[in-house]
């Protein structure tokens, strides 16, 4: 019985022993041929896992061959729309390879990864801001390089998505009766991205959304006027001078804030008027020309 233990202890140690030299395998630099014979020919299935051991476990290859498995690794990815394993080897490999003759492809091909993997305009946009940034700097520092048309259009397609988000913000705003906030967004989307929008219609809804900021404070305004006269009358019934100076110090600061909304109402009023005089000059074309003439015509009644 004893010897039978000895046995199974040390058949166990073998099978151990055996797994634990396959997980630690050293491979030869053939692997690296057979990588990227695979990735050449487009078996990227294939290329992946020969390019991962070629990096990390293969004996006899060159500092050069390893940069050129990692860009076939990143791009064998990227050629899978795994986009965002793509994205982290192309991250890794500028990082360790700043001078390669291959960054801007890696840069051209990271920014559309990152626009894959972005969710639509409605959520956040941090990836069409990466998407944005590769491309851009492509544009920076390699601007002869044969991925510049490739560039723009990203960028222009990441400006374009986040128009669409501002102006989702802009609308939200206004849906519930934000009106202020909603300008702040239109103002936003029309100053940045002007090439991207209908400059006519959010315009319109600058001007519109600037003409309604009162109604976003009617409450604030009617809440802190209540406040303001309640101050008022406990001022002049409070007898102890200490208590009298706070509370004259909350009415300052109730008289600024109503102040400060006030005057907001009155220069959001007054911008719409100055886009609404220009809008049909601006735009003699436009299908919303009409509309701001009446809008304008209700303001200066």
């Amino acid at each position: 019985m004893k010897r039978k233990l000895i046995i199974c202890a040390v058949s166990s140690f073998i099978l151990i022993s055996c797994a634990s030299k396959k997980e630690n395998m050293v491979y030869s630099g053939n692997v690296y041929e057979q990588a990227m014979q695979a990735y050449k020919s487009g078996d990227y299935k294939t290329a992946k896992d020969k390019l991962r051991k070629t990096i990390f476990s293969a004996e006899g290859v060159t500092p050069q061959q390893i940069m050129e498995a990692r860009f076939a690794l990143a791009d064998s990815y990227y050629q899978r729309e795994e986009y965002v394993d793509a994205i982290v080897e192309f991250e890794e490999f500028i990082s360790l390879y700043p001078t390669s003759p291959k960054v801007p492809e890696a840069l051209f091909k990271l920014s559309l990864s990152y626009l894959s993997v972005a969710p639509d305009y409605k959520r956040d946009i941090t990836y069409i801001n990466k998407a944005e940034e590769k491309a851009q700097e492509i544009l920076d520092s390699y601007p002869d390089s044969e991925f510049v048309n490739g560039a723009k259009k990203v960028i222009a397609k990441a400006r374009e998505i986040k128009a669409k988000h501002l102006i989702y913000i802009a609308d939200t705003y206004e849906k519930y009766g934000k009106f202020y906030s909603a300008s702040l967004y239109y103002s936003d989307v029309y100053e940045k991205y002007k090439d991207y929008i209908e400059k006519d219609y959010i315009a319109y809804k600058l001007a519109y959304n600037l003409i309604n900021a009162k109604k976003q404070y009617e409450d604030e305004i009617k809440k802190y006027t209540e406040y303001l006269k309640d101050t008022e009358k406990a001022i002049e019934k409070e007898q102890d001078l200490e208590a009298k100076n706070a509370m004259i110090n909350r009415k300052k600061v109730i008289e600024d804030h109503l102040a400060l909304l006030n005057e907001r109402i009155e220069k959001s009023k007054e911008r719409a008027i100055d886009i609404l005089k220009l809008f049909s000059k601006a735009f003699p074309d436009s299908k919303y020309k009409k509309d701001a003439e009446n809008l304008l015509s209700k303001v200066e009644k």
